[in-house]
């Protein structure tokens, strides 16, 4: 296990759930559970998971994403000068009951690589925790900020420019909210495909179930900045649509060109399955955004017992 050093006030915003970017100076491969390292303790205080690691914020990106970073317009001049403008995703963080103590290594000051006794520490330190929670609930700004390659823009002005080439508003989904799902997928055990690019336009979700595993795509170039668009195989479709259609929050998708549930798209070969004529297709989902997790983990246990 590795943890992360990272000082104050920022591990305490990251704890309370109130910080979902850690800013740091260049990208990083690490993924998964991390433990939370406060920094000039030499103690561990809690873990997360660090899911994704954005593109570099410019001027503009940092001013507008202080929702997610928490730095105050009074550091940012410093936080450009210095080049902290790599967000960092962690999300899913958790106290410990009590600090566990480590053995910190001469120079490190940004990871340090634990060992099997102090990894087995954090274990016992997470089972001693009273209430441990599940995902912590990503604050939402009264004005949803809709995000895209480190660049927060107001859903507002977003309106503003107009439909896009698919008749949307052009506007990408919250790298905090995609950051929850595939905090979510990673704790019920789904397997998440790896972002071709910054600006790939559905997220794979690999979701194992009793006739094999199901493939559930995440529409990131979002049309509505009030829900999350999901698309099933249409086989899968079938056999899940009335117990999702029961779970309160979830409607379902319908394309205003065809009158019907399906969205075309050359990323849904993925399924596999017998397609029409012309581009496949799948059968489509809106989730209440301010819900996403819960109701995202809530269709993957729907799709693993079918």
């Amino acid at each position: 296990m590795k943890g992360l050093i990272i000082r104050e006030p920022w591990i305490g915003m990251i704890l309370d759930g109130c910080k979902t970017w850690e800013l740091r100076t260049q990208h990083t491969t690490t993924r998964g559970e991390i433990a939370l390292i406060r920094k000039g303790s030499s103690q561990i205080v809690g873990v997360a998971d660090l899911v994704d690691s954005l593109p570099p914020l410019d001027r503009k990106g940092l001013a507008e994403s202080v929702q997610f970073h928490r730095v105050p317009p009074a550091e940012q001049e410093s936080a450009l000068a210095n080049g902290w403008l790599f967000p960092w995703l962690i999300v899913n963080a958790r106290r410990l009951s009590t600090p566990v103590p480590y053995l910190h290594p001469n120079g490190a000051v940004t990871w340090v690589n634990l060992d099997p006794d102090t990894s087995q520490s954090i274990a016992r330190a997470r089972q001693a925790t009273r209430a441990e929670p599940g995902l912590v609930p990503l604050k939402t700004p009264s004005q949803s900020a809709i995000v895209h390659s480190g660049l927060a823009v107001d859903a507002g002005v977003a309106s503003a420019r107009g439909p896009d080439r698919n008749g949307g508003l052009g506007a990408k989904i919250s790298p905090a909210l995609e950051a929850e799902l595939v905090a979510t997928a990673d704790r019920l055990g789904v397997r998440v495909k790896a972002l071709r690019s910054d600006t790939t336009k559905m997220r794979s979700f690999t979701v194992p179930s009793r006739a094999g595993d199901q493939i559930v795509l995440v529409h990131r170039d979002a049309r509505s900045t009030s829900h999350v668009q999901i698309f099933l195989a249409p086989a899968l479709d079938g056999r899940v649509a009335h117990e999702i259609a029961g779970i309160p929050g979830v409607q379902r998708y319908v394309n205003a060109k065809t009158n019907d549930h399906r969205m075309r798209h050359s990323a849904f070969h993925v399924f596999k399955e017998p397609q029409p004529i012309g581009e496949p297709f799948g059968h489509g989902w809106l989730l209440d955004q301010h819900r996403a997790g819960e109701l995202f983990g809530k269709l993957v246990e729907i799709i693993r017992g079918k």
